[in-house]
């Protein structure tokens, strides 16, 4: 089979299972495919290792990710068409210390098709969030759908809506979305930079992950805009805790942080827990 057709045999069954990521590994001999729904983890296929080297080539490429770096890792994401069906994936490669590549594939698409129409949670979370300015943090769980959350309370947004995300994971034509690019000087700090300049009513920062990021997420939130952003923690309070840990001081928590969303999924449904902050007594 074609390098090609393995491919979209994958995307195309990834897609119908509901499953949320692909694990592409690889050893001397040969490349193991898994299938990860929820906290299940099935192997799919193994391959010979020069097929498996070509089908992480051919991701790569698709993700304007560099294919001969075969050591560091790097992120990509892309929109797949498959039986004229366009699936959001986000790509992620790194090699280990034999130098043998690994492939993740995270199905986003399925996420955009949850429906919060009938969690009376959300409609208070929307009249809190879309109502004035500072920053709002979306934790959670991998996978639980914090990025998808954002999305749907931003198109409520009656403006400009601004995201800088790393890579972009959800393609949303009416906001302006702008992705973290190293290479040319475009990080977390310098889009934030210009994002402000547009002047956006909402701007969206992508996942909290290193100080440098959650420091430009305080700095726009200062600035008086309307942040959202995305942090992975197992709690309302975790979340502050993890905003510590990476370096932000008290201060800044306090005069920036409106509200914190922690969202999780029961029975395939999402239960939301929203809590306004007021800074810390004392």
């Amino acid at each position: 089979m074609e390098i090609e057709a393995i491919s979209d045999e994958w995307i195309r069954y990834g897609y119908r299972q509901n499953i949320q990521d692909l694990y592409l590994y690889l050893n001397p001999q040969a490349g193991v495919v898994k299938m990860r729904t929820n906290q299940t983890v099935a192997v799919y296929e193994t391959y010979s290792l020069e097929v498996a080297q070509q089908l992480i080539a051919r991701f790569k490429y698709l993700g304007a990710m560099d294919i001969g770096e075969k050591r560091k890792a790097q992120l990509g994401a892309i929109s797949y068409v498959v039986d004229q069906q366009v699936i959001r994936l986000r790509l992620s490669t790194v090699g280990d210390y034999r130098g043998l590549e690994s492939l993740v594939i995270r199905f986003l698409s399925p996420q955009v098709l949850i429906d919060y129409t009938g969690n009376f949670d959300y409609y208070t979370l929307s009249t809190a969030v879309t109502k004035q300015t500072g920053l709002f943090l979306f934790s959670g769980a991998t996978g639980s759908g914090k990025t998808t959350l954002m999305y749907h309370l931003a198109q409520e947004i009656k403006g400009q809506v601004i995201t800088i995300e790393d890579p972009v994971e959800i393609e949303q034509h009416t906001f302006l979305q702008l992705q973290v690019n190293e290479k040319i000087d475009q990080s977390y700090d310098q889009l934030i930079k210009l994002a402000l300049r547009h002047r956006p009513d909402l701007l969206i920062i992508g996942e909290i992950r290193d100080y440098d990021t959650a420091k430009a997420a305080i700095r726009a939130a200062l600035t008086g805009h309307q942040v959202f952003a995305t942090i992975h923690a197992k709690s309302i309070f975790e979340t502050l805790a993890r905003l510590l840990e990476l370096g932000c001081s008290q201060w800044e928590i306090d005069n920036t942080i409106k509200g914190i969303v922690y969202q999780s999924f029961r029975d395939n449904q999402p239960t939301l827990a929203f809590e306004h902050y007021v800074g810390q007594v004392g």
